[in-house]
Protein backbone atom coordinates (compact mmCIF):
# COMPACT_ATOMS: atom_id res chain seq x y z
CA UNK A 1 0.00 0.00 0.00
CA UNK A 2 2.86 2.37 0.79
CA UNK A 3 4.33 1.76 -2.66
CA UNK A 4 1.00 2.51 -4.35
CA UNK A 5 0.60 5.76 -2.40
CA UNK A 6 4.16 6.73 -3.27
CA UNK A 7 3.63 6.05 -6.98
CA UNK A 8 0.37 7.98 -7.04
CA UNK A 9 2.18 10.87 -5.35
CA UNK A 10 4.78 10.75 -8.13
CA UNK A 11 2.06 10.86 -10.77
CA UNK A 12 0.35 13.76 -9.01
CA UNK A 13 3.58 15.73 -8.87
CA UNK A 14 4.08 15.02 -12.56
CA UNK A 15 0.66 16.40 -13.41
CA UNK A 16 -0.26 12.99 -14.81
CA UNK A 17 -3.18 11.88 -12.61
CA UNK A 18 -6.27 10.89 -14.55
CA UNK A 19 -9.88 11.85 -14.00
CA UNK A 20 -11.67 9.65 -11.49
CA UNK A 21 -13.44 7.64 -14.18
CA UNK A 22 -10.15 6.95 -15.96
CA UNK A 23 -8.40 5.89 -12.75
CA UNK A 24 -11.35 3.61 -11.97
CA UNK A 25 -11.17 1.97 -15.41
CA UNK A 26 -7.45 1.28 -15.08
CA UNK A 27 -7.87 0.01 -11.53
CA UNK A 28 -10.56 -2.41 -12.67
CA UNK A 29 -8.19 -3.77 -15.29
CA UNK A 30 -5.49 -4.24 -12.64
CA UNK A 31 -7.86 -5.90 -10.14
CA UNK A 32 -9.63 -8.20 -12.59
CA UNK A 33 -12.27 -8.22 -15.24
CA UNK A 34 -12.43 -9.20 -18.87
CA UNK A 35 -9.57 -7.00 -20.05
CA UNK A 36 -7.14 -8.30 -17.45
CA UNK A 37 -7.13 -11.74 -19.11
CA UNK A 38 -4.48 -10.32 -21.45
CA UNK A 39 -1.08 -11.80 -20.68
CA UNK A 40 2.07 -9.77 -20.30
CA UNK A 41 5.73 -10.73 -20.70
CA UNK A 42 7.12 -13.93 -19.13
CA UNK A 43 8.15 -13.87 -15.47
CA UNK A 44 11.75 -14.93 -15.90
CA UNK A 45 13.92 -14.46 -12.79
CA UNK A 46 17.64 -14.58 -13.42
CA UNK A 47 20.26 -16.00 -11.06
CA UNK A 48 22.78 -13.35 -10.08
CA UNK A 49 26.50 -14.12 -10.30
CA UNK A 50 27.72 -15.99 -7.23
CA UNK A 51 29.87 -13.48 -5.39
CA UNK A 52 29.72 -15.16 -1.99
CA UNK A 53 33.03 -15.64 -0.20
CA UNK A 54 36.46 -16.16 -1.67
CA UNK A 55 38.77 -13.62 -3.24
CA UNK A 56 37.34 -13.80 -6.78
CA UNK A 57 35.03 -10.81 -6.17
CA UNK A 58 35.66 -7.43 -4.60
CA UNK A 59 32.94 -5.30 -3.06
CA UNK A 60 32.55 -1.52 -2.78
CA UNK A 61 29.42 -0.10 -1.13
CA UNK A 62 27.94 3.38 -1.09
CA UNK A 63 27.82 5.49 2.07
CA UNK A 64 24.78 7.36 0.71
CA UNK A 65 22.55 4.76 -0.96
CA UNK A 66 21.72 1.08 -0.39
CA UNK A 67 23.85 -0.20 -3.26
CA UNK A 68 27.10 -2.12 -3.70
CA UNK A 69 29.38 -2.74 -6.67
CA UNK A 70 30.79 -6.26 -7.02
CA UNK A 71 33.67 -6.79 -9.42
CA UNK A 72 35.02 -10.05 -10.76
CA UNK A 73 38.65 -11.10 -10.60
CA UNK A 74 40.99 -8.89 -12.57
CA UNK A 75 38.79 -5.79 -12.43
CA UNK A 76 40.86 -2.71 -11.52
CA UNK A 77 39.89 -1.13 -8.21
CA UNK A 78 39.66 2.27 -9.88
CA UNK A 79 36.92 0.94 -12.18
CA UNK A 80 34.94 -0.35 -9.20
CA UNK A 81 35.18 3.04 -7.51
CA UNK A 82 34.29 4.87 -10.75
CA UNK A 83 31.26 2.58 -11.15
CA UNK A 84 30.17 3.24 -7.57
CA UNK A 85 30.45 7.01 -8.11
CA UNK A 86 28.45 6.76 -11.35
CA UNK A 87 25.79 4.67 -9.60
CA UNK A 88 25.52 7.23 -6.79
CA UNK A 89 25.09 10.05 -9.30
CA UNK A 90 22.44 8.16 -11.26
CA UNK A 91 20.61 7.25 -8.04
CA UNK A 92 20.66 10.90 -6.92
CA UNK A 93 19.09 12.18 -10.14
CA UNK A 94 16.63 9.39 -10.89
CA UNK A 95 15.22 8.95 -7.39
CA UNK A 96 15.69 12.58 -6.41
CA UNK A 97 15.14 15.13 -9.16
CA UNK A 98 13.05 12.77 -11.33
CA UNK A 99 11.15 11.27 -8.38
CA UNK A 100 11.36 7.58 -9.33
CA UNK A 101 11.20 4.84 -6.69
CA UNK A 102 14.66 3.45 -5.81
CA UNK A 103 15.57 -0.04 -7.02
CA UNK A 104 14.89 -2.86 -4.58
CA UNK A 105 17.71 -5.27 -3.74
CA UNK A 106 15.30 -7.71 -2.08
CA UNK A 107 15.03 -9.01 1.50
CA UNK A 108 16.37 -5.78 2.95
CA UNK A 109 19.71 -6.12 1.15
CA UNK A 110 21.62 -3.54 -0.86
CA UNK A 111 21.00 -3.31 -4.58
CA UNK A 112 23.89 -5.11 -6.29
CA UNK A 113 25.78 -3.92 -9.37
CA UNK A 114 27.92 -6.67 -10.93
CA UNK A 115 30.81 -5.71 -13.19
CA UNK A 116 30.95 -8.41 -15.88
CA UNK A 117 31.68 -8.74 -19.60
CA UNK A 118 29.44 -8.52 -22.66
CA UNK A 119 26.42 -6.42 -21.62
CA UNK A 120 24.56 -4.91 -24.57
CA UNK A 121 24.16 -1.16 -24.18
CA UNK A 122 26.65 -1.06 -21.29
CA UNK A 123 24.26 -1.68 -18.40
CA UNK A 124 20.88 -3.07 -17.43
CA UNK A 125 18.98 -4.53 -14.48
CA UNK A 126 17.47 -8.01 -14.38
CA UNK A 127 14.62 -9.54 -12.43
CA UNK A 128 15.73 -11.18 -9.19
CA UNK A 129 12.44 -12.15 -7.51
CA UNK A 130 8.82 -11.10 -7.13
CA UNK A 131 7.73 -9.52 -3.87
CA UNK A 132 5.41 -12.17 -2.39
CA UNK A 133 3.52 -9.80 -0.06
CA UNK A 134 3.11 -6.61 -2.11
CA UNK A 135 -0.49 -5.61 -2.92
CA UNK A 136 0.46 -4.86 -6.53
CA UNK A 137 3.22 -6.41 -8.62
CA UNK A 138 6.66 -5.44 -7.39
CA UNK A 139 10.05 -7.05 -7.93
CA UNK A 140 13.63 -6.91 -6.71
CA UNK A 141 16.49 -6.76 -9.18
CA UNK A 142 20.25 -6.55 -9.63
CA UNK A 143 22.35 -4.77 -12.24
CA UNK A 144 24.87 -6.01 -14.78
CA UNK A 145 27.34 -3.46 -16.12
CA UNK A 146 29.98 -4.14 -18.76
CA UNK A 147 33.37 -3.70 -17.11
CA UNK A 148 34.89 -2.80 -20.47
CA UNK A 149 32.95 0.48 -20.39
CA UNK A 150 35.45 3.30 -19.88
CA UNK A 151 34.88 5.69 -16.96
CA UNK A 152 33.24 8.96 -17.93
CA UNK A 153 30.14 9.64 -19.96
CA UNK A 154 29.72 6.09 -21.24
CA UNK A 155 29.89 4.62 -17.76
CA UNK A 156 27.52 7.28 -16.40
CA UNK A 157 24.99 6.44 -19.12
CA UNK A 158 25.30 2.69 -18.46
CA UNK A 159 24.68 3.12 -14.72
CA UNK A 160 21.78 5.52 -15.31
CA UNK A 161 20.15 2.97 -17.60
CA UNK A 162 20.67 0.21 -15.03
CA UNK A 163 19.29 2.23 -12.11
CA UNK A 164 16.27 3.30 -14.19
CA UNK A 165 15.58 -0.33 -15.12
CA UNK A 166 15.87 -1.34 -11.47
CA UNK A 167 13.36 1.36 -10.59
CA UNK A 168 10.97 0.01 -13.24
CA UNK A 169 11.26 -3.53 -11.83
CA UNK A 170 10.08 -2.10 -8.52
CA UNK A 171 7.32 0.17 -9.85
CA UNK A 172 5.83 -1.63 -12.88
CA UNK A 173 7.56 -4.97 -13.50
CA UNK A 174 4.93 -6.12 -16.01
CA UNK A 175 6.05 -3.44 -18.52
CA UNK A 176 6.79 -5.00 -21.92
CA UNK A 177 10.52 -5.29 -22.75
CA UNK A 178 10.38 -2.90 -25.70
CA UNK A 179 8.76 -0.08 -23.74
CA UNK A 180 11.06 -0.81 -20.79
CA UNK A 181 14.17 -0.33 -22.92
CA UNK A 182 12.86 2.83 -24.59
CA UNK A 183 11.62 4.46 -21.38
CA UNK A 184 14.68 3.68 -19.27
CA UNK A 185 17.00 4.86 -22.02
CA UNK A 186 15.06 8.12 -22.24
CA UNK A 187 15.44 8.58 -18.47
CA UNK A 188 19.13 7.69 -18.63
CA UNK A 189 19.69 10.52 -21.09
CA UNK A 190 17.94 12.92 -18.72
CA UNK A 191 20.14 11.74 -15.84
CA UNK A 192 23.43 12.32 -17.66
CA UNK A 193 24.93 15.40 -19.36
CA UNK A 194 23.60 16.09 -22.84
CA UNK A 195 27.11 15.78 -24.30
CA UNK A 196 27.45 12.21 -23.00
CA UNK A 197 27.34 9.10 -25.15
CA UNK A 198 25.57 10.18 -28.35
CA UNK A 199 22.97 7.69 -29.55
CA UNK A 200 23.57 8.14 -33.27
CA UNK A 201 23.75 4.41 -34.03
CA UNK A 202 20.58 3.60 -32.08
CA UNK A 203 18.68 6.49 -33.66
CA UNK A 204 19.92 5.46 -37.11
CA UNK A 205 18.52 1.95 -36.59
CA UNK A 206 15.20 3.38 -35.41
CA UNK A 207 14.94 5.83 -38.30
CA UNK A 208 15.95 3.12 -40.76
CA UNK A 209 12.88 0.98 -40.01
CA UNK A 210 9.94 3.36 -39.63
CA UNK A 211 7.34 0.75 -40.58
CA UNK A 212 8.03 -1.23 -37.39
CA UNK A 213 5.99 -0.87 -34.23
CA UNK A 214 7.36 1.90 -32.00
CA UNK A 215 8.49 -0.59 -29.35
CA UNK A 216 9.68 -3.99 -30.57
CA UNK A 217 11.62 -6.29 -28.22
CA UNK A 218 13.21 -8.07 -31.18
CA UNK A 219 15.92 -5.38 -31.31
CA UNK A 220 17.40 -3.69 -28.21
CA UNK A 221 19.11 -1.09 -30.40
CA UNK A 222 15.83 -0.23 -32.14
CA UNK A 223 14.12 0.13 -28.75
CA UNK A 224 16.83 2.47 -27.47
CA UNK A 225 16.28 4.56 -30.59
CA UNK A 226 12.54 4.45 -29.90
CA UNK A 227 13.20 6.47 -26.75
CA UNK A 228 12.80 9.41 -29.16
CA UNK A 229 9.04 8.82 -28.99
CA UNK A 230 8.96 9.19 -25.20
CA UNK A 231 11.33 12.18 -25.40
CA UNK A 232 9.03 13.91 -27.86
CA UNK A 233 5.86 13.10 -25.91
CA UNK A 234 7.41 14.10 -22.59
CA UNK A 235 8.31 17.50 -24.05
CA UNK A 236 4.77 17.88 -25.41
CA UNK A 237 2.63 17.02 -22.40
CA UNK A 238 4.66 16.66 -19.19
CA UNK A 239 4.87 19.39 -16.57
CA UNK A 240 8.57 18.68 -15.96
CA UNK A 241 11.26 16.50 -17.59
CA UNK A 242 10.68 12.79 -17.06
CA UNK A 243 7.18 13.25 -15.63
CA UNK A 244 5.53 11.38 -18.51
CA UNK A 245 7.40 8.14 -17.81
CA UNK A 246 7.05 8.54 -14.04
CA UNK A 247 3.31 8.90 -14.53
CA UNK A 248 3.11 5.85 -16.81
CA UNK A 249 4.83 3.70 -14.22
CA UNK A 250 2.71 5.04 -11.38
CA UNK A 251 -0.55 4.48 -13.20
CA UNK A 252 0.12 1.00 -14.58
CA UNK A 253 0.01 -1.19 -11.45
CA UNK A 254 -0.76 -4.84 -12.18
CA UNK A 255 -1.83 -7.82 -10.11
CA UNK A 256 -0.44 -11.17 -11.19
CA UNK A 257 -1.52 -14.44 -9.52
CA UNK A 258 1.22 -16.05 -7.47
CA UNK A 259 1.36 -19.20 -9.61
CA UNK A 260 1.36 -17.39 -12.97
CA UNK A 261 4.32 -17.72 -15.31
CA UNK A 262 3.53 -14.50 -17.17
CA UNK A 263 2.85 -11.07 -15.75
CA UNK A 264 -0.64 -9.66 -16.00
CA UNK A 265 -0.95 -7.78 -19.28
CA UNK A 266 -3.26 -5.04 -18.05
CA UNK A 267 -2.94 -2.12 -17.81
CA UNK A 268 0.00 -1.30 -20.05
CA UNK A 269 1.65 2.07 -20.50
CA UNK A 270 -0.23 2.42 -23.78
CA UNK A 271 -3.51 1.81 -21.92
CA UNK A 272 -2.57 4.67 -19.61
CA UNK A 273 -1.71 6.93 -22.54
CA UNK A 274 -4.92 6.02 -24.37
CA UNK A 275 -6.95 7.33 -21.44
CA UNK A 276 -4.80 10.09 -20.00
CA UNK A 277 -3.77 11.73 -23.29
CA UNK A 278 -7.32 12.17 -24.54
CA UNK A 279 -7.52 15.87 -25.42
CA UNK A 280 -3.85 16.45 -24.55
CA UNK A 281 -2.74 17.81 -27.94
CA UNK A 282 -5.95 19.69 -28.70
CA UNK A 283 -9.63 19.27 -27.74
CA UNK A 284 -10.93 15.90 -28.95
CA UNK A 285 -7.42 14.59 -29.79
CA UNK A 286 -6.74 10.91 -29.07
CA UNK A 287 -3.79 8.54 -28.84
CA UNK A 288 -4.15 8.06 -32.60
CA UNK A 289 -3.32 11.74 -33.01
CA UNK A 290 -0.28 11.29 -30.79
CA UNK A 291 1.03 8.56 -33.10
CA UNK A 292 0.36 10.70 -36.16
CA UNK A 293 2.02 13.83 -34.80
CA UNK A 294 5.09 11.88 -33.70
CA UNK A 295 5.37 10.33 -37.16
CA UNK A 296 5.37 13.85 -38.64
CA UNK A 297 7.96 15.06 -36.13
CA UNK A 298 10.08 11.99 -36.83
CA UNK A 299 10.15 12.87 -40.53
CA UNK A 300 12.13 16.02 -39.74
CA UNK A 301 14.78 14.50 -37.46
CA UNK A 302 18.44 13.94 -38.22
CA UNK A 303 19.45 11.31 -39.25
CA UNK A 304 16.58 11.32 -41.73
CA UNK A 305 13.92 8.65 -41.76
CA UNK A 306 14.14 6.02 -44.50
CA UNK A 307 11.75 6.73 -47.37
CA UNK A 308 9.47 4.14 -48.89
CA UNK A 309 9.55 6.04 -52.22
CA UNK A 310 11.11 9.21 -53.63
CA UNK A 311 9.53 10.05 -56.99
CA UNK A 312 9.72 12.92 -59.50
CA UNK A 313 6.75 15.14 -60.28
CA UNK A 314 4.11 12.87 -61.85
CA UNK A 315 3.14 14.39 -65.18
CA UNK A 316 0.58 11.61 -65.45
CA UNK A 317 -0.97 9.30 -62.88
CA UNK A 318 1.53 7.09 -61.13
CA UNK A 319 0.66 4.27 -58.77
CA UNK A 320 2.96 2.47 -56.35
CA UNK A 321 2.62 0.13 -53.40
CA UNK A 322 4.27 -0.02 -50.00
CA UNK A 323 7.65 -1.80 -50.20
CA UNK A 324 7.00 -2.98 -46.65
CA UNK A 325 3.64 -3.19 -44.85
CA UNK A 326 3.22 -0.90 -41.86
CA UNK A 327 2.73 -2.28 -38.35
CA UNK A 328 0.52 -0.51 -35.79
CA UNK A 329 2.17 2.78 -34.59
CA UNK A 330 4.61 2.60 -37.51
CA UNK A 331 4.70 4.87 -40.57
CA UNK A 332 5.66 5.07 -44.24
CA UNK A 333 7.17 8.14 -45.92
CA UNK A 334 6.90 9.10 -49.59
CA UNK A 335 8.52 12.18 -51.15
CA UNK A 336 7.24 13.73 -54.38
CA UNK A 337 9.53 16.34 -55.98
CA UNK A 338 7.91 19.55 -57.24
CA UNK A 339 10.68 20.22 -59.76
CA UNK A 340 9.27 20.13 -63.28
CA UNK A 341 5.72 21.08 -62.32
CA UNK A 342 4.07 23.89 -64.22
CA UNK A 343 3.24 27.12 -62.34
CA UNK A 344 -0.05 26.71 -60.52
CA UNK A 345 0.02 22.91 -60.81
CA UNK A 346 -1.83 20.81 -58.26
CA UNK A 347 -1.17 17.30 -56.97
CA UNK A 348 -3.93 14.71 -56.69
CA UNK A 349 -3.25 12.09 -53.98
CA UNK A 350 -5.31 8.93 -53.51
CA UNK A 351 -4.43 6.38 -50.82
CA UNK A 352 -5.92 2.97 -50.13
CA UNK A 353 -4.91 0.33 -47.61
CA UNK A 354 -5.83 -3.15 -46.45
CA UNK A 355 -9.04 -3.89 -44.60
CA UNK A 356 -8.97 -4.14 -40.79
CA UNK A 357 -6.25 -1.54 -40.61
CA UNK A 358 -6.66 2.11 -39.76
CA UNK A 359 -4.33 4.55 -41.46
CA UNK A 360 -4.01 8.31 -41.24
CA UNK A 361 -2.21 10.43 -43.84
CA UNK A 362 -0.58 13.85 -43.60
CA UNK A 363 0.94 15.87 -46.46
CA UNK A 364 3.87 18.18 -45.72
CA UNK A 365 4.92 21.00 -48.02
CA UNK A 366 8.69 21.45 -47.66
CA UNK A 367 11.05 24.13 -48.91
CA UNK A 368 14.56 23.46 -50.27
CA UNK A 369 16.02 23.54 -46.75
CA UNK A 370 13.52 20.95 -45.49
CA UNK A 371 11.44 23.42 -43.48
CA UNK A 372 7.70 22.77 -43.28
CA UNK A 373 5.67 25.34 -45.18
CA UNK A 374 2.33 23.64 -44.54
CA UNK A 375 1.10 20.59 -42.67
CA UNK A 376 -2.12 19.20 -44.18
CA UNK A 377 -4.02 16.26 -42.63
CA UNK A 378 -5.91 14.17 -45.17
CA UNK A 379 -9.47 13.64 -43.99
CA UNK A 380 -10.49 9.99 -43.73
CA UNK A 381 -13.22 7.94 -42.06
CA UNK A 382 -12.27 5.55 -39.30
CA UNK A 383 -13.53 2.33 -40.94
CA UNK A 384 -13.05 3.27 -44.60
CA UNK A 385 -9.69 2.05 -46.01
CA UNK A 386 -9.09 4.92 -48.43
CA UNK A 387 -8.60 8.68 -48.49
CA UNK A 388 -7.90 11.35 -51.12
CA UNK A 389 -7.00 15.01 -51.48
CA UNK A 390 -5.95 17.55 -54.10
CA UNK A 391 -3.06 19.70 -52.87
CA UNK A 392 -2.97 23.26 -54.19
CA UNK A 393 -0.80 26.38 -53.79
CA UNK A 394 2.45 24.59 -54.57
CA UNK A 395 4.43 27.52 -56.01
CA UNK A 396 7.53 27.94 -53.85
CA UNK A 397 7.35 24.34 -52.61
CA UNK A 398 10.46 22.22 -53.23
CA UNK A 399 8.88 18.84 -52.46
CA UNK A 400 5.98 17.19 -50.72
CA UNK A 401 6.26 14.45 -48.12
CA UNK A 402 3.34 12.07 -47.69
CA UNK A 403 3.27 10.47 -44.24
CA UNK A 404 1.08 7.39 -43.76
CA UNK A 405 0.62 6.17 -40.19
CA UNK A 406 -0.92 2.86 -39.09
CA UNK A 407 -2.84 3.75 -35.92
CA UNK A 408 -3.95 0.18 -35.21
CA UNK A 409 -6.52 -2.46 -35.99
CA UNK A 410 -10.21 -1.78 -36.45
CA UNK A 411 -10.91 -4.71 -34.11
CA UNK A 412 -8.76 -4.09 -31.03
CA UNK A 413 -6.48 -1.47 -29.55
CA UNK A 414 -2.71 -1.68 -29.72
CA UNK A 415 -1.18 -4.06 -27.18
CA UNK A 416 2.64 -3.94 -26.81
CA UNK A 417 2.61 -7.44 -25.26
CA UNK A 418 1.09 -9.05 -28.33
CA UNK A 419 4.51 -9.89 -29.76
CA UNK A 420 3.30 -10.16 -33.35
CA UNK A 421 1.41 -7.25 -34.88
CA UNK A 422 -0.49 -7.50 -38.13
CA UNK A 423 1.01 -5.04 -40.63
CA UNK A 424 -0.99 -3.49 -43.45
CA UNK A 425 0.05 -2.61 -46.97
CA UNK A 426 -1.04 0.48 -48.87
CA UNK A 427 -1.44 1.66 -52.46
CA UNK A 428 -0.78 5.28 -53.39
CA UNK A 429 -1.74 7.10 -56.61
CA UNK A 430 -0.34 10.57 -57.36
CA UNK A 431 -1.01 12.74 -60.40
CA UNK A 432 -0.07 16.28 -61.34
CA UNK A 433 -2.95 18.46 -62.51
Amino acid sequence: MRLLLFLLAVAAAAGALLPTTARTALAQEADGGAASAREGPPIDPVTAPDASGGSAWTRACSFRHPLCVLAGAGTPDRLSLATLSAADRAWDVLTGALGLPPPDGGAGTAWRVFLVDGIDGGGTALLDARDPVAHFDRASSFALVDRRTPPGCLLDRALARAVARGSLWRAAPATDPGSARAETHMLARLATPTACAPDDDDVRVFQGEPERTLVDPASPRFDRGASLFFDWLDAKVASQPGALVAGLWALAPTRTPAAAWRWSGTPTGFDVMRVSLAGALWPESTLDDVFVRFAVARALLDPPVRLAWHVPWPGRARRFASPQPVSPTGASYVVVDHTGAAPGARLRVEAAWEDYGRMRWVILKLDAAGHVLADIPVTSLNLVPRASMTVEALDGVDRLMLVGVDVGSTEHRFDPDQGEWEPHGWLLTVEGE
